[in-house]
């Protein structure tokens, strides 16, 4: 049986530890949490008084971020996990989150996209993208 060289492993780990330390450094620096590091934006939205993110982060989820403008961009004012994608009846993809008995519903559509935003199953208020 051959022996295993540690020294590689050694590297490796110094390898590891290095990257780990530079995410920590950034998260430290700038601000940013370690799990947006990971994410993918797959929705973005300018409209009055509101920008809203979707993000899909590494494990497949979904995370919707919303800042009240004025805004640094730096805390989203409210953040939702767990998001589910859908197709409206107009072929339409929809961003769907639940906090209580809140819904918000991103949608992609043909023009720029809307957030929809529903209490008790009734609509409260629409904001169309780009109308800022």
């Amino acid at each position: 049986m051959k022996n295993l060289d540690c020294k590689g492993a050694k590297s490796l780990w110094g390898i590891l530890a290095t990257a780990c330390g530079a995410t920590s450094i950034l998260t430290a620096t700038l601000g940013i949490p370690t799990s947006a590091l990971a994410a993918t934006q797959v929705f973005n939205c300018s409209a009055k008084g509101v920008a809203v993110e979707v993000s899909r982060l590494n494990k497949g989820t979904l995370r919707y971020s919303a800042y009240n403008i004025p805004t640094t961009m730096q805390r989203p004012d409210i953040v939702i996990n767990n998001g589910k994608i859908r197709r409206n009846q107009n072929g339409q993809t929809v961003y769907r989150f639940i906090n209580r008995n809140y819904r918000y519903d991103a949608v992609q559509d043909s023009g720029y996209g809307k957030v929809l935003v529903y209490k008790d199953n009734q609509l409260i208020a629409t904001k169309y993208c780009g109308d800022v």
